[in-house]
């Protein structure tokens, strides 16, 4: 009976409601952002690290699609290297010697998908942690409060009431000290419960994303990014060199060709056509009108 008149209290039924209110908030939050961050997790999971280039597009679709990584992926991308494979490759050609990936990162992918950018963004994460201060605070609100009513109805006027009052007054401080014990236990209880949410649902999510980016995407430093581009300026200048050298010789060929294919049967058409006109003009004495003119 104790415990039906002790939760019936309006000030822990307060408390209590709020206990659950903020329960049900933190479950709905972290449920929205599981469902998100697990389908992206297991989509990275399936792709192959040898095949992202020719697969980009589609990675590109999936994460811009996801309300949780398209802004974030916007960002990535910008710090992506994109070599001239990748067109080879939206072009059908494939290299099968080809063992890496053929884009690069220049920045952690930690610096993008993070835990800021993927869990505490997506929710209203200040009022999550302020959810057990309030609690908390609850307690001696609705005590000092159930303490002062409980004062104000003693009558020491009458001394027929004042047994009555007493016996009043002790059960309504030991309901107001009790209002500060349920807030207390709540209290402790939520933090409890909100960090094996967290982890259960947010924290591995975030935590396998960013293992993924760093499985499928190699990061390539400044240094190394000189020093191939340096590579590859000398490869460029010893096959243009190897082209200038070799482009007299291509010409003259060319040249060649042009004049036995083209120049040499159709100057030979043009004698053959004179010499059977001179035939013809020959057979009709149309010479001796000829030297006669000159």
């Amino acid at each position: 009976m104790d415990l039906l008149k002790l939760a019936a209290e309006p000030a822990i039924l307060i408390i209590t409601g709020c206990f659950i209110w903020f329960t049900l908030t933190v479950f709905i939050n972290y449920t929205k952002v599981n469902i998100n961050l697990k389908r992206v997790s297991n989509y990275l999971h399936s792709l192959d690290k040898k095949e992202i280039s020719y697969r980009f597009n589609q990675i590109n679709d999936f994460m811009s699609a996801n309300a949780y990584t398209s802004t974030i992926w916007e960002d990535f991308k910008k710090a992506l290297i994109f070599p001239e494979k990748l067109y080879l490759a939206s072009q059908g050609t494939k290299n099968q010697n080809e063992t890496q990936s053929d884009i690069y990162l220049t920045i952690d992918s930690s610096y993008f998908f993070n835990e800021e950018t993927l869990v505490t963004s997506k929710i209203n994460h200040k009022f999550i942690q302020t959810m057990p201060t309030l609690l908390t605070g609850l307690g001696p609100f609705f005590t000092f409060l159930k303490m002062a009513i409980a004062f104000t109805a003693v009558n020491f006027a009458d001394d027929i009431n004042i047994a009555s009052s007493l016996t009043e007054l002790i059960a309504n401080i030991r309901i107001a000290a009790l209002c500060s014990v349920f807030a207390v236990g709540f209290s402790l209880l939520f933090m409890f419960i909100e960090k094996i949410m967290y982890n259960n649902m947010c924290k591995k999510h975030y935590i396998n994303i960013q293992r993924e980016f760093i499985r499928l995407f190699d990061v390539v430093t400044s240094e190394k990014f000189l020093i191939d581009l340096v590579k590859e300026s000398k490869l460029q200048s010893v096959t243009n060199e190897k082209l200038l050298k070799a482009l007299p010789e291509y010409f003259t060929k060319s040249i060649t060709t042009c004049f036995g294919e083209t120049t040499v049967p159709y100057l030979e058409n043009i004698l053959y056509s004179l010499n059977k006109i001179n035939e013809s003009l020959d057979s009709g004495h149309g010479g001796d009108v000829v030297d006669k003119l000159f």
